[in-house]
C-alpha cells in the first residue's frame, strides 16, 4: 500500500467491471451529465471532488499502482453513476479529511459521525455502523481483561471518546496515525493492545500475516455511524434519497458484504442469553398482540354504539378513523421497536456474556473483590434488562385513549415525594436536588396516585440522566462541579428544572415521539417522555417543554384538579 500519496483520479460514472473496484472511461466515451448534477453545479469540466483516506483499508486506500481502491471507492462509483454526477478522487492523509470537508476543499467525503462536528458540516444517513475491537497478543492473555487498564499501553486512532475513556482508566494511551504500523508494533511488544474498528482489525492482521500471533475481542462500546459528509446540505439530501433506494435494492450489503456490514460479529453468547433475548422478544409480541386485540374490541364496540346513537355518528366515526390509523402505525412500530430494543439490550447482554465466560473458564482465578464486582455488574445488567421489559409494557399503552380512573384523594406534595423516592434523584452523586413546596401543594385533589407519581418520576429520571455529563458514564469519572435539579410543586402543577444539556426549541415536540434521543452519548430507549405525556393526558392533564428557560431544560406537568 502506498500511504501519504496525493493523487487525483477523475472517474466518470458508467458501467462497472465486476472484477475491478472502479472503472475508467476511454477518451472517446461520453457521459451524459444529469439535470441533478447541473443543478448542484457539477459538470465534466467541474466534477465533484471526493476526498478519500489513503490508509483506511479495506474501505478506502491507494493501491500499489497509485489507484484509489476499496469498498468505499466501489460504492461511491455506483452512487455517483446512479445520480449522473462526474467526480474526482482526491486522496489525502486521514487527519486532513475532516478539515478539508469543513473548509470546502472537498465536495464530499466519508466520515464517522461526530456530534462535535455536526454544527460544522452535514452528514448523510448512516451507510452502516462500525463496531470496536481490541487487538492483543495471544501469548499475553487468554482473554483480554478490559476492566483493568491502569498502566497498560493502548494505541488507537485519534478518537475523543476512546481517549477520554483511556485517560479515566489511567492507561498509557497512544494516539497513532498509521494503524498498520501500530498493529505491527503490537506484535513486537511495543503495546499491550490496539483499539480499532472490527474491519480494520481483521484486515490488518491478515495483511501482516499475524493470525498466529494476534487476536481480537469485541468491546462493549457504542458503535459509530459511517456517513457521507459535505458542506452542501442539498447534496447530502439528494444522497440520502439515493441511499434509501440502494438499501431497499440490497446494493449496500452487496458491495460491502459481511466483512464490513454485520451486527453482532463473532461474539460468543451463551445459549441461555440467547434464550433470554427470545423470551423478551416473545413478551413484546404477546403485549403487542393483546394491545391489538383490545384495540379491535374497542373498535367493534364503537361501531355498535354508532348504530344506537345516530346523532353522535360524526364524532364516533372520527374516533374510529383515528383508532384505525393508530392500529396501522402499531404494525409499523413493531419492526422499528424490535430493531431499537435489540440494539439497546446489546450492552447488558455483552456484560452478562463476558462475565459468564470469565466465571466459567476453568483457568480463571478471581479474588473476592473481583467476584463481588462481577456479581454487581451482572445484577445491574439484569436490572437494566428488567427495566427495558417494564418500559415495553408501559409503551404498549401509549396509543390508548382510555381515561385512567381517578379515585385517590391525595396532595401534590404526596405525589412529588413518592416520585422523588422512586427516581432516586435525591441520592444522585453528580447533582444537587431541591424539592420546593409552594402554596397549594398540601391541598387535596382527586387523581390516580400511581400514574401521577410515575409521570413525575419519568421526568425526574430524564433530569438525572441529562445533567450527568456524557463522559461521566466512563468508569470512575471524577466530576469537577455538581449540576442542579429542582422540583417545584403547587396544586396539580409540577415544574422540573435542571441545568443539563438542554433541548433546542425546534425539538420541543419531537422529543415526545417514540425512540427519540438527541444525544448519541447517553444510554436509553427514547420512550420515557413518550410514556410520561401519554399518562398525563389520560389523567386529564398534559406535559409541555418551557422553551423560555435557557439554563438547561424545564418541563411543566399539569394535572386535572
Amino acid at each position: 500500500m502506498v500511504t501519504g500519496l496525493l493523487i487525483t483520479v477523475t472517474v466518470l460514472l458508467v458501467g462497472c467491471d465486476d472484477k475491478l473496484p472502479f472503472s475508467f472511461l476511454s477518451n472517446n466515451q461520453e457521459l451524459k451529465v444529469s439535470p441533478l448534477a447541473e443543478q448542484l453545479g457539477f459538470s465534466k469540466e467541474r466534477p465533484l471532488v471526493m476526498g478519500m483516506n489513503t490508509s483506511y483499508a479495506p474501505l478506502q486506500y491507494v493501491d500499489n499502482q497509485g489507484r484509489p481502491s476499496g469498498f468505499d471507492v466501489e460504492f461511491t462509483q455506483i452512487l455517483m453513476r446512479r445520480m449522473g454526477i462526474p467526480f474526482t478522487f482526491s486522496p489525502n492523509h486521514w487527519d486532513k479529511m475532516s478539515p478539508g470537508i469543513i473548509e470546502g476543499k472537498y465536495d464530499l467525503g466519508m466520515l464517522v459521525y461526530s456530534s462535535y462536528r455536526k454544527e460544522l458540516t452535514n452528514y448523510s444517513d448512516a451507510v452502516f455502523r462500525l463496531y470496536y475491537q481490541i487487538v492483543y497478543r495471544k501469548e499475553d492473555y487468554a482473554n483480554f481483561d478490559f476492566r483493568h487498564l491502569k498502566g497498560k499501553r493502548i494505541a488507537y486512532m485519534k478518537s475523543r471518546p476512546i481517549g477520554l475513556m483511556l485517560k479515566d482508566a489511567e492507561a498509557d494511551d497512544y494516539s497513532v496515525t498509521d494503524l498498520a504500523e501500530a498493529i505491527k508494533d503490537l506484535s513486537e511488544g511495543k503495546y499491550d493492545g490496539v483499539i480499532c474498528y472490527r474491519f480494520q482489525a481483521k484486515y490488518n492482521i491478515e495483511q501482516l500475516h499475524l493470525n498466529s500471533v494476534l487476536t481480537a475481542d469485541e468491546l462493549s462500546l457504542e458503535p459509530r455511524e459511517y456517513c457521507y459528509a459535505s458542506h452542501d446540505s442539498v447534496l447530502i439530501a439528494c444522497i440520502n434519497a439515493e441511499l434509501k433506494r440502494m438499501e431497499e435494492e440490497g446494493i449496500i450489503a452487496e458491495v460491502y458484504g459481511d466483512e464490513v456490514v454485520s451486527h453482532f460479529g463473532a461474539i460468543e453468547i451463551p445459549n441461555w442469553v440467547w434464550g433470554l433475548l427470545v423470551v423478551l422478544t416473545f413478551v413484546f409480541l404477546i403485549v403487542f398482540s393483546v394491545n391489538r386485540h383490545l384495540m379491535s374490541k374497542r373498535l367493534r364496540a364503537a361501531h355498535q354504539s354508532l348504530q344506537v346513537a345516530y346523532d353522535q355518528m360524526a364524532e364516533k366515526n372520527e374516533q374510529l378513523l383515528i383508532a384505525n390509523a393508530r392500529a396501522e402505525e402499531s404494525t409499523r412500530m413493531k419492526s422499528a421497536f424490535i430493531k431499537q430494543i435489540s440494539h439497546e439490550i446489546r450492552t447488558p447482554l455483552n456484560i452478562l456474556s463476558g462475565f459468564t465466560q470469565l466465571l466459567t473458564h476453568s483457568g480463571t482465578v478471581l479474588s473476592d473483590e473481583e467476584k463481588s464486582d462481577a456479581a454487581k455488574q451482572i445484577l445491574e445488567s439484569t436490572d437494566r434488562i428488567t427495566g427495558l421489559v417494564n418500559k415495553m409494557l408501559e409503551l404498549s399503552e401509549v396509543s390508548s385513549e382510555v381515561v385512567i380512573e381517578r379515585t385517590d384523594e391525595v396532595t401534590s406534595a404526596q405525589i412529588a415525594q413518592q416520585a422523588v423516592l422512586a427516581s432516586g434523584i435525591a441520592e444522585a452523586p453528580h447533582l444537587l436536588f431541591e424539592l420546593k413546596l409552594e402554596e397549594g401543594a398540601e391541598q387535596p385533589l382527586v387523581t390516580n396516585l400511581r400514574s401521577a407519581a410515575r409521570v413525575v418520576e419519568l421526568l425526574l429520571d430524564n433530569a438525572k440522566k441529562y445533567t450527568h455529563p456524557a463522559e461521566a458514564y466512563l468508569p470512575q469519572m471524577k466530576l469537577e462541579k455538581k449540576e442542579r435539579a429542582t422540583l417545584i410543586v403547587s396544586k396539580g402543577r409540577f415544574v422540573i428544572e435542571d441545568t443539563g444539556v438542554g433541548i433546542p426549541e425546534e425539538e420541543k415536540e419531537h422529543i415526545f415521539d417514540e425512540f427519540v434521543q438527541l444525544d448519541e452519548y447517553y444510554d436509553g430507549t427514547g420512550i420515557g417522555l413518550t410514556v410520561a405525556r401519554s399518562l398525563a393526558r389520560r389523567l386529564g392533564g398534559d406535559i409541555v417543554l418551557d422553551t423560555t428557560y435557557n439554563e438547561g431544560a424545564r418541563f411543566v406537568v399539569m394535572l386535572s384538579v
